[in-house]
């Protein structure tokens, strides 16, 4: 298999632009207001409310509604799988068709097999992080569980430990964080597989189209109006001003 200068390059720039968004996106989230760090403090506040009083029949639903949102995207990994293997299987059909078009530039092949496996990896480690997704809101459930009943018997002894709410419900709070977290690294997958998809096309339309995806991301994770809608009903403009929640 023949690689050119230029292919090698696209694909370097491709890893850098995911891999340089999301160590860019942590350490901003630590810093500044972005969708993360908001929605991590309004987490924080749910649990902070069930410590108090409990869990609802709208926190369950409301749990369970994240869960199957995550599910649907997780089943939808499965089936583009699929199909993507099936591609695969007949890649000559597609090498045939790709060849005809006037703005493809032609590849041989075996790129083209190779860029189908990329696909492949992409949508892989997306069903991989969409199923930890799912099986951390399910540690949720078992925690919300537990934290019901040591409200209630905390209550009714009146022996309110700080002690154990910090352990139920700081680690309710850590394990929905870490869920929500493994939701957007498979979302990013999804978003950086559009690029991908630009690579049948030429190289330079696939550096473009990272460079485009990286931005879209920024926008919406930076500067989106539901960011900003959020945001305004905090008491501070940085939610890192606003000092650590204490279950107590």
């Amino acid at each position: 298999m023949d690689f050119n200068p230029l292919d090698i390059f696209s694909f370097i720039w491709f890893i850098a632009c995911w891999m340089g968004y999301t160590l860019f996106a942590r350490r901003a989230a630590k810093k500044r207001n972005c969708l993360s760090s908001v929605l991590y403090r309004y987490r924080q506040e749910w649990v902070l409310k069930l410590s108090l009083s409990g869990m609802s029949e709208v926190d369950a639903v409301m749990l369970s509604a994240l869960e199957k949102q995550v599910s649907f995207l997780a089943s939808t990994s499965l089936l583009i799988l699929a199909s993507l293997v099936t591609v695969l299987g007949t890649a000559s059909t597609m090498f045939m068709n790709l060849s005809s078009l006037w703005f493809v530039t032609e590849v041989s092949l075996q790129m083209v097999q190779l860029k189908l496996m990329v696909l492949i990896f992409i949508f892989v480690y997306g069903f991989f992080t969409f199923t930890w997704a799912i099986r951390q809101y399910g540690f949720c459930f078992i925690l919300f569980g537990s934290s019901f009943h040591t409200v209630k018997y905390y209550q009714e002894t009146e022996d309110y430990s700080a002690v154990a709410i910090e352990r139920d419900f700081e680690a309710m709070a850590k394990v929905l964080d870490r869920a929500a977290h493994s939701y957007n690294y498979g979302i990013r997958a999804y978003y950086f597989a559009m690029a991908a998809m630009a690579w049948f096309i030429n190289d330079w339309f696939f550096i473009a189209a990272c460079a485009v995806i990286v931005f879209i991301l920024y926008r919406r994770e930076f500067l989106s109006s539901s960011l900003k809608a959020m945001a305004t009903a905090r008491k501070s403009d940085n939610v890192h001003d606003e000092g650590e929640i204490e279950f107590e």
